[in-house]
């Protein structure tokens, strides 16, 4: 596989981007960097303490910071995963997709809950009311609805692979194939 860029890996949260891109890193000789951990090294506070004491402006304005800085390196390439809501972002999608591949890993509404079910550490995904408890009904319609409006720009992304019912090594086995189909593709358009 020629070079390509940093790979981003897009998707909502739970769909396995840290998992697989980790794994995806390792098979390519690459580091892995998440866009999340890199904002709260700068802010020196976690996602949730940034969404509480300054919103979510102010959170979606470092997250295009962090990730138009790593996108202007062009050495080393990097596995890089991006929050689940940065690609609502025209900036963050023309700067990623100017900087290689994006795939977006995509996942059921009803897995994506079975999986955040018991994490708190999603602002987005909080009760609305207090007294609200992990698990509930609610979650459940609030994650199909943000999902929901997400899709549009989430299918933007040039690979799409489901980790619906996938392990993550299977996951990383077919980015890896529609990657290599990609750098075959392109060749043969530039001959």
């Amino acid at each position: 596989m020629g070079s390509i860029g940093h790979i981003f890996l897009i998707g909502f949260s739970g769909s396995g981007k840290t998992t697989v891109g980790t794994l995806l890193a390792r098979h390519l000789g690459r580091s892995f960097l998440d866009t999340d951990a890199l904002i709260e090294k700068q802010a020196g506070m976690s996602i949730r303490d940034i969404f509480a004491s300054n919103g979510e402006p102010e959170f979606r304005r470092l997250e295009e910071k962090v990730i138009t800085e790593l996108a202007a390196q062009t050495r080393p390439e990097h596995v890089v995963a991006l929050g689940g809501g940065a690609f609502e972002n025209a900036t963050n999608r023309r700067t990623t997709a100017a900087a290689g591949r994006i795939v977006y890993l995509s996942c059921s509404a009803r897995e994506i809950h079975r999986r955040l079910k018991l994490h708190t550490d999603r602002p987005l995904l909080q009760p609305d009311r207090a007294g609200e408890r992990a698990g509930r009904p609610e979650l459940h319609k609030k994650i199909a609805s943000l999902l929901a409006t997400r899709r549009n720009n989430y299918r933007k992304a040039e690979l799409t692979v489901s980790t619906t019912n996938r392990t993550p090594a299977n996951v990383v086995k077919l980015i890896r194939y529609k990657l290599r189909s990609c750098d075959v593709q392109s060749q043969s358009r530039s001959r």
